[in-house]
């Protein structure tokens, strides 16, 4: 017995040849393309199931083998996963180490850094013509009148700061880049309130300080903070994340911390600058209220 087909079931089969593109790279592994095994013509069956299996036949010579050319020739190239394109690009604070030549005023106490640093920033900015004849004694001097020796909150040093003939323009409770840049622009400085581990290079892992104050007065060739530590009389490098980190870490150890741009101020009296400068170093969490100062504003202790 003979069933008719349809036209569509017989029907000569090609014998194709299927190129394969790999990914950059694999000439070297001798993967450059694949190709299907040639086919053979499949005789046109007798019958409709026939017919059927003759189609499976040809669908697994034709892409059995090839998906398994393609399987050998992909094995040979590691897979590209997306991820994050460069890692250095990724920026992480940096404190840098000494730098040479600068010249940096030392403190002399445990608790007297504050002085140092109106001394050092008095001297850059300051008018003040008469002056003891050491930088030791000026320090000592200022210490006695804005102090009770244990240590200078925002306010005192920038009462301190106004006797040496400079004044503070500017202040904010966090380490103010565009802040910091306009002002050495204008060859202003500032005096910065960090915790003491985080500006010194021997300490920097060690964890928690002591509050402490800073100066700022110039950037490198590239564009790092030239920070002078009075605490051991020298001057590191830092980035703008290093410095809001060692500003950030003061609020969260020792319950303030910011930074006081100091500036010329011809023409002024002492007073003058002093409430000026006072009205703003409250920023920086200084209060003329009561209490321990020492607990609650952030008083320098180094």
């Amino acid at each position: 017995m003979r069933i008719p087909l349809s036209p569509n079931l017989v029907r000569t089969l090609e014998q194709p040849r299927v190129g394969v593109v790999t990914t950059p790279g694999a000439a070297s592994s001798g993967a450059d393309t694949a190709t299907a095994p040639e086919v053979t013509p499949v005789e046109a069956p007798g019958d409709a199931y026939g017919a059927q299996e003759a189609q499976l036949s040809e669908w697994v010579q034709r892409f059995g083998a090839l998906a398994s050319a393609v399987g050998t020739a992909s094995a040979t190239q590691p897979q590209q996963v997306a991820c994050v394109s460069d890692l250095s690009s990724m920026k992480v604070p940096q404190l840098g180490g000494p730098v040479d030549g600068a010249s940096v005023l030392q403190q002399t106490k445990d608790s007297n850094c504050g002085s140092a640093v109106a001394v050092m920033l008095g001297k850059d900015k300051g008018t003040t013509g008469a002056k003891p004849s050491t930088e030791t004694e000026t320090m000592d001097a200022l210490e006695s009148r804005f102090t009770n020796g244990d240590g200078t909150t925002p306010h005192e040093l920038s009462n301190m700061i106004a006797h040496e003939g400079a004044e503070v323009t500017q202040a904010s409770g966090t380490f103010d880049k565009k802040l910091m840049d306009d002002a050495l622009a204008r060859d202003g400085k500032a005096a910065v309130l960090v915790d003491s581990n985080k500006v010194d290079p021997n300490a920097k892992d060690a964890g928690k300080g002591r509050a402490h104050w800073v100066t700022v007065d110039g950037k490198d060739a590239q564009g790092n903070y030239k920070v002078k530590d009075p605490g051991t009389g020298k001057s590191v490098t830092m980035d703008a994340g290093a410095l809001q980190d060692a500003v950030g870490t003061a609020w969260s150890e020792h319950n303030g911390g910011g930074m006081l741009v100091v500036e010329k101020a011809e023409g002024t009296t002492e007073a003058e600058r002093a409430q000026r400068g006072g009205e703003k170093a409250t920023a920086l969490g200084n209060s003329d209220g009561g209490g321990s100062r020492k607990g609650a504003f952030a008083r320098e202790s180094s």
